[in-house]
């Protein structure tokens, strides 16, 4: 996927919680990096890597630059690539725009997806191969046992059940359903629990590509493909950059006077 690898929850000094991060609208849910850094230099444990707690690795990339870059990677690829460069994050977004489910993290709910260890070991998940959902091992238990066990289906069931009010009033809500629950450590605006840390940048970026998904959903049901798309999105940039004045802030969202920036190009 083009979402840049995150490292959350780190083991190691320089973390730092997702408050201090910057996020100033959500709240951390446990203390951050000083009190962390104050025991480990007093011989005290560091967190594990473990799907709990707050703490984030400072090389962790902030929710609202993960939006940007999957919108401006979008903007690129919707007006001369699709149909030819198939990016998995994009894809998944505009099946949930036909009303299907294609990927566990925007799916209500999962635990279809085990994890197998080389010793026989079963896990819920390969993002939780840790102690508390170890389900079993394939030499003593059957694997459809373990995928049917009341565990399990327990942990798929709580990706729905356990979203806080704030994402279930959410208007993008269908393209995201709270995305995986091991991202889920911060407290909404409100202070209930479970909302996701990468959250604003992903309504950031599901509402930015909402009229171009929109539309080829609409191609693809009424039997056309979606890359039709690119000639739609071309007219209707034609129409922008032809209203726009030399001195009008740029159409395309850059900041510049548009004579700084796409009526160079229109000039040429």
């Amino acid at each position: 996927m083009l979402v840049p690898p995150l490292r959350l929850r780190a083991d190691r000094k320089g973390s730092e919680s997702a408050t201090e991060q910057g996020e100033g609208r959500i709240k951390g849910s446990i203390s951050g990096p000083r009190a962390v850094r104050r025991a480990a230099e007093a011989g005290g444990q560091r967190p594990l890597y473990t799907q709990t707690g707050s703490l984030v690795s400072e090389r962790s990339i902030r929710p609202e630059q993960n939006g940007r870059f999957l919108s401006a990677v979008f903007d690129e690829w919707v007006q001369r690539d699709v149909g030819t460069v198939f990016v998995q994050t994009f894809d998944i977004a505009l099946g949930s725009w036909l009303g299907q489910h294609n990927h566990c993290t925007v799916s209500p709910t999962c635990g279809n997806a085990l994890a197998l260890e080389h010793n026989g070991d079963v896990y819920s998940c390969d993002h939780y191969v840790e102690p508390a959902c170890l389900l079993g091992n394939i030499l003593e238990r059957p694997l459809r046992e373990m995928a049917d066990s009341d565990q399990q289906q327990m942990l798929g069931r709580d990706k729905r059940d356990s979203l806080p009010t704030f994402c279930r009033n959410c208007d993008v809500l269908f393209a995201c359903y709270g995305e995986c629950p091991r991202n889920r450590f911060l407290q909404t605006p409100d202070g209930e629990p479970g909302l996701n840390y990468l959250c604003a940048g992903y309504r950031q970026f599901f509402t930015h590509i909402r009229e171009p998904m929109a539309e080829m959903a609409n191609l693809l049901r009424h039997g056309r493909p979606a890359a039709d798309v690119m000639s739609l999105c071309a007219e209707r940039d034609r129409a922008r950059y032809a209203a726009a004045g030399r001195n009008d802030p740029c159409p395309c969202g850059s900041g510049k006077k548009f004579k700084r920036c796409h009526g160079l190009s229109s000039a040429a």
